[in-house]
């Protein structure tokens, strides 16, 4: 056979090492890598959601929260922090507004929940809640 063809320890592919170090994920078209990277979120199709307890966050209860959120619309993914605050990607801006009409303030797992619209703060881009009652409130004439 010699050093052609197919055969060896290689087999077709060439030579394959005996350790693979940790940083490196795979070899070849036929490895996984680590997923869809970072994935931008389009803010008319993104509500913000708040008012759930802190150091709480877990799969199931974003799943949870995916179920109930589903009651407004076509609720895509639900991503809550460990902060309690976290956001919910809807399939249309309709949908949003409509979790925001219904589901701001109702209760899910003893909690009172926010649903907000989901901006990006002026200058720095970092995504934040929106304020809509301070502003509101600023805009008031005060009582004479």
């Amino acid at each position: 056979m010699g050093w052609g063809g197919n055969s060896g320890k290689g087999g077709k592919d060439g030579w394959t090492p005996m350790w693979q170090p940790m940083f490196q994920k795979g070899w070849g078209k036929d490895s996984k890598g680590k997923g869809k990277g970072f994935r931008k979120t389009d803010p008319e199709k993104t509500a913000w959601i708040g008012g759930l307890p802190a150091d709480a966050a877990s799969t199931e209860r974003n799943k949870a929260l995916m179920e109930h959120l589903q009651q407004a619309g076509n609720c895509k993914y639900v991503k809550i922090g460990k902060s309690g605050t976290g956001c919910a990607g809807f399939g249309s801006a309709e949908d949003v507004q409509n979790a925001i009409a219904l589901l701001n303030g109702s209760t899910f797992q003893d909690s009172v929940i926010e649903v907000d619209v989901w901006t990006k703060k002026e200058g720095d881009g970092i995504p934040a809640k929106t304020h809509v009652i301070a502003v509101l409130r600023s805009r008031r004439t005060p009582d004479a």
